[in-house]
């Protein structure tokens, strides 16, 4: 059994490439790339934002019970994780009612074709203090 063959000067014939493909793959792939390394920075970003404000609630919750302790505990829990330059801040003690303390942490990211950029993150936890 033979198969059909398009008849002369019908417009089925085979695509002819001449390359394209491999043109269009050269611009669409910088930028793809690109766009990868973004997320996975934004990513780690994030990733630290959370650490930091995790740490932020854990030392408001040891300064409600000694204020002495509050700075010592966020770094302590942030101490695995490189955060960058820490720096703790205790807002209110517990004369005010409430414990609120401040963190910011500022860290320098590398992003792939970007270049090096230094990001500030900051947070902020209270926790009321015990009645006694």
């Amino acid at each position: 059994m033979n198969p059909r063959r398009p008849a002369p000067g019908s417009p089925c014939r085979g695509s002819v490439d001449n390359g394209s493909a491999a043109a269009e793959f050269a611009i669409v792939a910088p930028i793809f790339l690109l766009l990868l390394f973004i997320m996975v920075t934004l990513a780690s970003v994030f990733f630290d934002q959370l650490h930091l404000q995790s740490a932020a609630r854990d030392s408001a919750r040891a300064g409600a019970i000694d204020i002495a302790d509050a700075c010592a505990v966020a770094q302590a829990a942030l101490d695995t994780n490189d955060i960058g330059t820490l720096t703790c801040n205790v807002v209110n003690d517990c004369n005010a009612g409430a414990v609120k303390l401040s963190l910011q942490a500022v860290k320098p990211y590398s992003v792939p074709l970007l270049g090096n950029r230094t990001v500030t993150l900051s947070a902020t936890s209270s926790f009321v203090c015990p009645q006694s």
